[in-house]
């Protein structure tokens, strides 16, 4: 069968390798890439028979990858952490270029070599950090975007650098080598962002008008590989074509649709690109290397830690954030297997260079996930250690505080929470630990304190002892324990109310049961769009009220059985929801036309109040019974959306909005019904 049994042996290999990472709860990757080791030509047994054949198609997965790399990257999502993403991100990199260069001459490589090692160990693996975070319940925290900006932006980074180290030769610098693939970067670039991203959405645009899912796969799929191969024609990555593809179709209105339909083809060929890595692991060299390969390993991962924590931290990101960037961005990222091979097949990256390189690439991946949990601990650890941060306030003497409130986490939704507060004139004080968005705070006339909410000399400044409620919207459960355990020092009886940040389990990290209650802003929003999509429906007001009754019941029943005023709170809320402010233009033609709305008897018939009236650009706000309604007037009525509809059916039956054929019609004048 030749190929095809090589293909069904990494098939089912990556299949049982990715159960077994499953089940340990680690990324999947990892599972691929000890499959490959078990399946690859040093470790015996049933192997690969034909290891090149699978690596070439190994690298339409590198392509299929850094093209979904492409089609996921936004501008939306690193805007909101621009300053660490791009500026921190380019801090990063040049450091972690001096400090692998500085590895490699310590172990005696030559100055090329050295380079192309220093590029390799730039990025942090996206994929281990997303699937970590992810099993670990922190998507979604600052943390977590940090990290995930920052690598995103890192892949970016590594791609036209290693354009430049392809055109390096192995015996030195030369300025046309460099000068000649700058030229063809730019120049393809500019191509891409012109003509690519004209007509590469045209085609799509094309394409999807036949409605064939699988002719749209096959046209996505071929524009990445052909990009690809055009960039591969032009001597320079196959896997920079790609990527570019994906970027600029990213921006277009196909980019979504195009990354759920390749995922399925990405995550295949990615499987043969993972499993060929494995392959390319030698058990016996890393077993006679061991002492330096670890040392390698630790050196690149301390190295690395140290920069990107330092960097987080310059760029005014403290708590537990430096600490997650630390140890969750170890995992170097899968580029650098693209990066390395392209070295070893131009021959500037020697034979056992590649191999310490890519041993170091693996074992860190293999590190990444379980040092991840090293996270909460050493941060307890320094956080007790460390000098306290002055503490800033701005427009409040925390003197006078008593009997108030305290949002501590910052971030939008405590401004948004500090703005109902502050126009309430209730007392109120946010804990910001961000400076950027302490200063935006501050220029709203917020009632403010900078620094963290768990150290003892802040929650002194915002006076936790005489507090009466603290709102917590940070995202992570350790920094929301580690303020709750801080504040119940001081003030035992305080209640608590925190985000809801469960797990996979679905439990709340909550073992004393501290923490009054525990808001859940999924579920908010999920009730509000489901009552959105059932009023869409034409469900009924009052069935929409019960049925999602029933489901708020069920999360927040204690707190209504102790407290009355959430009982009335939600009653009002229905009721504002269920009525509906509507306006309708009086025609010449129309019953109502000449009549006042007393003699109109709209209230009895309909149910709605005529609540307001616009004539001639004037508006007149409850206008009474002797009222005349005259042709071109605007009236606003009030009523449920059925009361509403019924009378805009009895004024115009053959209207478009008219759709209450079900509804009993209206009685007319003589007080029988129309038929």
């Amino acid at each position: 069968m030749g190929i095809a049994s090589d293909l069904i042996l990494v098939v089912l290999a990556g299949l049982v390798g990715g159960l077994v990472a499953r089940r340990l709860n680690q990324p999947l990757i990892l599972g691929y890439i000890l499959a490959g080791i078990v399946v690859g030509p040093y470790t015996g047994g049933i192997t690969v028979a034909d290891v090149d054949r699978i690596e070439n198609l190994a690298e339409i997965g590198v392509a299929l990858l850094l093209f979904s790399l492409g089609l996921e990257f936004s501008l939306k999502q690193i805007l909101p952490i621009k300053r660490i993403a791009l500026g921190g991100t380019a801090i990063q990199a040049f450091l972690t270029v001096a400090l692998g260069f500085a590895i490699g001459h310590f172990m005696g490589w030559g100055v090329v070599p050295s380079l192309w090692f220093s590029v390799a160990i730039i990025s942090s693996s996206t994929a281990v950090i997303l699937k970590t975070l992810s099993s670990r319940g922190q998507l979604g925290t600052l943390s977590s975007r940090v990290m995930l900006g920052m690598s995103i932006v890192q892949d970016i980074a590594v791609i036209p650098l290693m354009v430049l180290l392809m055109g390096l030769d192995a015996a030195g610098f030369s300025p046309l080598a460099i000068l000649l693939p700058v030229v063809k970067v730019v120049a393809f670039v500019a191509a891409m962002l012109y003509a690519g991203a004209k007509f590469i959405p045209l085609l799509l645009k094309h394409v999807a008008r036949w409605e064939s899912r699988e002719l749209f796969l096959l046209a996505v799929t071929g524009i990445g590989l052909g990009v690809g191969y055009l960039t591969y024609a032009l001597d320079l990555s196959f896997a920079f074509g790609a990527f570019m593809a994906g970027l600029v179709l990213s921006e277009s209105d196909y980019g979504r649709r195009a990354l759920s339909d390749l995922i399925p083809v990405r995550d295949v060929f990615g499987l043969l690109f993972f499993v060929a890595i494995g392959m390319l692991l030698d058990p016996a060299f890393l077993l006679e290397h061991i002492g330096v390969t670890l040392g390698l390993v630790a050196a690149v991962a301390i190295g690395r830690g140290v920069i990107l924590s330092a960097t987080v931290r310059l760029f005014g990101f403290r708590n537990v954030i430096p600490a997650a960037a630390f140890f969750g961005m170890i995992p170097i990222s899968e580029i650098a297997f693209i990066l390395l091979q392209a070295g070893l097949d131009s021959g500037a990256v020697p034979r056992d260079v590649y191999s310490f390189a890519l041993n170091t690439v693996i074992l860190s991946m293999l590190l990444g996930p379980p040092a991840t949990g090293l996270t909460a601990p050493v941060y307890t650890l320094v956080k007790r250690r460390r000098k306290t941060d002055a503490v800033q306030t701005v427009n409040i003497s925390p003197e006078e505080l008593s009997g108030h409130a305290i949002v501590a986490g910052g971030g939008i939704f405590a401004r948004h929470i500090g703005l109902v507060l502050h126009s309430m004139r209730l007392p109120y004080i946010i804990i910001e630990p961000n400076h950027a968005l302490f200063l935006e705070a501050k220029q709203e006339g917020l009632r403010l304190l900078l620094g963290d909410p768990g150290q003892d000399a802040v929650l002194e400044a915002a006076r936790v002892e005489k507090a009466k409620l603290l709102v917590l919207t940070l995202q992570g459960a350790l920094e929301i324990l580690d303020v709750v355990h801080a504040v119940r020092k001081r003030n035992p009886t305080l209640r608590i109310l925190a985000r809801d940040v469960r797990g996979e389990d679905g439990e709340f990290p909550d073992e004393d049961h501290e923490i009054s209650r525990i808001i859940q802003p999924e579920f908010e929003a999920g009730l509000e769009m489901a009552r959105q999509a059932l009023i869409h429906l034409d469900v009924p007001g009052a069935t929409i009220h019960r049925e999602l009754e029933t489901l708020r019941r069920n999360v927040y029943g204690p707190l209504r059985e102790s407290n009355a005023d959430y009982g009335l709170l939600s009653q009002l809320l229905h009721a504002a929801s269920t009525l509906e402010l509507e306006w309708e233009a009086i025609r010449a033609d129309g019953p109502l036309a000449g009549k006042t709305i007393a003699g109109a008897n709209i209230r009895a018939e309909f149910g709605v109040s005529v609540v307001a009236a616009l004539r001639d650009g004037a508006l007149i706000t409850n206008p009474g019974g002797g009222f005349t309604l005259r042709e071109g007037d605007l009236v606003g009525i009030i009523g449920t959306p059925e009361q509403n509809q019924n009378f805009f059916c009895f004024l115009e039956e053959e209207h478009e909005r008219c759709r209450c054929a079900s509804a009993e019609p209206p009685k007319t004048e003589k007080g029988e019904n129309e038929e």
